[in-house]
């Protein structure tokens, strides 16, 4: 075998003026190594040297010579059925070690690596899967890949770093995973689509994810979907839709996600110094949510939430319920945040139909300064015993609601919701704003700005209720016989 080798090894130099590529192939692995870098073979016993790698003559299975292109610190993964390919660039054949079984791909990058690697992924497997382990910023290109794995995770990166994840233009992807959740304490299976780092989406194609045990996608630190991103949709997922740590920042693309948990749950980091530690900014594009477990969120951060820009439309249909471990009743709410909420632009639309559910539950105060907020909240208030309700509210804080600029139209239950539910303030200074509840709503008696009451009002479903200038159409599933309503608007 090493003779054969080194003849061929020897045929295939002399004639690297007229190829590009020398292809080395391990069973399900090629190094494709370009004529230009090819240098000097080295043959040593059961070895055999070509650049900075060594191979043994025993694993080798073909050497052939095309005139295929390679681009520079590449990693190329095509999934066939029940098989897969993996394709390594020569210039980082020693710094990246493959293992094909069957359709399942382990990727392990040496912390040697200096240079940015390029991954894309693309085909097409019922029973296959990517894992993938480094310490250096990456970038994965998905490329139309169809992947379901029965056992765990589609996709699992280790990495701890910047992971970019390129959605490519006018490609579909899918991912699917199994049924087995890991039983070792480890995160091995804490989504169909996890990232051990910080994952920035962009790229114009699109991606579905249909999460079958936890998490839909899941980061450990934060996530940006920038303003290039296409199309991500998270069909299913019993637990979160995206489940993230640090932060999360949408400035782009169009997000969907249908989950049982909360749909956007962004957590804290124990490190204090976090950059925008458990904040929520959606700054652009559009996120769609419908998330429909007991007592889940819209979306819902440890800090604070911002919108600037984008369009925002969240259906939450799960009841509240009562937590025994913390002796309190846990409100399903669409937006959701244990600090401030502040709202600058953008356009939000909610909706919450189960019982005790909330359009935004905050523990700090409430401001919107513009943009533009609707939705009811429609459910029937939750009892779980004599002692022990939550209302259907609005817009409920702990803190002050301050209503400062934008529209804001929200419509809470008629079994006794407040469109804005707060044991403080409601001080209205600018904006327009109509808010429709079982309960009344009052005004803090130094707003800068008028606002009138009505009572008694019959609202019925899809109607629109209009007062001194202002009209809120509200949505089929509200209605209310005896509504108390709350107007302001400038010069009002």
């Amino acid at each position: 075998m090493k003779r054969i080798i080194a003849i061929l090894l020897g045929v295939c130099l002399a004639g690297s003026s007229f190829a590009q590529t020398l292809n080395v192939n391990q069973g399900s692995v090629t190094y494709a190594i370009p004529a230009t870098q090819m240098g000097e073979a080295v043959v040593s016993g059961n070895a055999i040297t070509i650049g900075k790698k060594t191979y043994n003559t025993d694993d080798i299975t073909t050497i052939t010579v095309d005139d295929s292109a390679v681009n520079d610190n590449s990693v190329a993964v095509n999934y066939n059925g029940s098989s897969a390919q993996v394709v390594i660039a020569g210039n980082i054949a020693h710094l990246v070690s493959a293992k094909v079984t069957g359709a399942h791909v382990t990727l392990l990058q040496s912390a040697d690596a200096t240079d940015e690697i390029t991954y894309t992924l693309s085909g097409s497997s019922s029973d296959g899967s990517l894992y993938m382990n480094g310490k250096l910023k990456a970038t994965f290109v998905l490329n139309g890949l169809s992947l379901t794995n029965p056992d765990s995770c589609a996709i699992n990166i280790q990495d701890g770093k910047r992971i970019a994840l390129v959605l490519a233009e006018g490609k579909t992807n899918t991912f699917t995973d199994g049924i087995k959740v890991a039983d070792d304490g480890s995160d091995a299976h804490k989504a169909c689509f996890y990232v051990d780092g910080h994952p920035e989406f962009s790229g114009a194609g699109t991606l579905t994810i249909n999460g079958k045990v936890k998490h839909g996608f899941c980061s450990d630190e934060y996530c940006l979907v920038k303003a290039s991103a296409g199309t991500i949709t998270v069909a299913s997922a019993p637990s979160d839709g995206f489940h993230i740590g640090q932060y999360f920042m949408q400035k782009g693309g169009t997000i969907n996600i249908t989950s049982t948990g909360d749909g956007v749950d962004v957590g804290a980091k124990k490190d204090a110094t976090a950059e925008f530690n458990g904040q929520v900014f959606l700054n652009g594009g559009s996120l769609t949510i419908n998330a429909n477990g007991a007592a889940s969120k819209g979306v819902k951060c440890d800090a604070s939430m911002e919108i600037t820009d984008g369009v925002v439309n969240v259906t939450c249909k799960g009841d509240a319920y009562y937590d025994t471990a913390e002796a309190d009743i846990t409100s399903s709410a669409a937006l959701k945040c244990t600090g401030t909420f502040t709202m600058t632009g953008g356009n939000v639309t909610l909706l919450a139909t189960g019982k005790g559910g909330k359009l935004v539950n905050s523990d700090g105060s409430v401001t919107i300064s513009g943009g533009k907020i609707s939705g009811a909240a429609c459910g029937d208030m939750y009892v779980y015993s004599t002692e022990l309700d939550t209302k259907a509210h609005a817009i409920k804080t702990d803190g002050d609601i301050n209503i400062a600029g934008g529209e804001v139209y929200v419509a809470a239950s008629e079994d006794d919701g407040k469109a804005f539910k707060t044991d403080f303030k409601l001080n209205i200074t600018g904006g327009t704003l109509m808010g429709i509840g079982g309960k009344k709503s009052a005004a803090y008696s130094g707003s800068t700005q008028g606002s009138k009451t009505y009572t008694g009002v019959n609202v019925k479903s899809g109607a629109t209720v209009s007062y001194d200038g202002v009209s809120f159409t509200v949505p089929s599933e509200y209605s209310n016989t005896d509504a108390k309503v709350i107007v302001s608007k400038p010069g009002l």
